[in-house]
């Protein structure tokens, strides 16, 4: 195989591994929904709870917030995330000497099936929103 074909594949994750993007780890943390959380420096516990994901971004200036039962994670303030599944479901959230690790407690196949059908067109049309800035893409393609 040539070693430019090596260079160009994008990565694949199924069930763990570690994600360095930005972009993929905001979609990560998007779907988890309601958690149990610990925070942990340097391997001591220093605060664990529930809470709900409330927002998930990326900027240079808004802190990650866990309060009140609800996270608002800014992605910019982790080097980046790992994926687990053995022997249970997690995420954690990686900078430096902290680690932030994130047990989902809700199942997407379990839930609401509704809102989750709204929250997929909600993507598609947000997707095909960005392609038709560049591609000039009609945004009622899934009608």
């Amino acid at each position: 195989m040539k070693s430019n074909e090596n260079e160009n594949q994008i990565s694949c994750l199924v069930d763990s591994g570690i994600v360095y993007s930005k972009r993929d780890m905001i979609r990560v943390l998007r779907d988890l929904d309601r958690v149990e959380y610990i925070d942990f420096i340097d391997s001591t516990t220093v605060a664990q709870g529930e809470g709900y994901i409330v927002e998930v971004y990326i900027n240079g200036y808004d802190s990650t917030i866990v309060f009140n039962n609800r996270l608002h994670i800014n992605v910019n303030g982790f080097d980046f995330l790992k994926i687990k599944t053995n022997p249970e479901r997690l995420v954690e959230l990686i900078s430096g000497h902290r680690i932030i690790q994130l047990k989902p407690l809700t199942n997407i196949l379990t839930t609401n099936k509704a809102a989750i059908e709204e929250e997929i067109d909600e993507q598609r049309i947000a997707l095909a929103s960005q392609l038709a800035c560049d591609n000039e893409v009609d945004l009622n393609y899934y009608e």
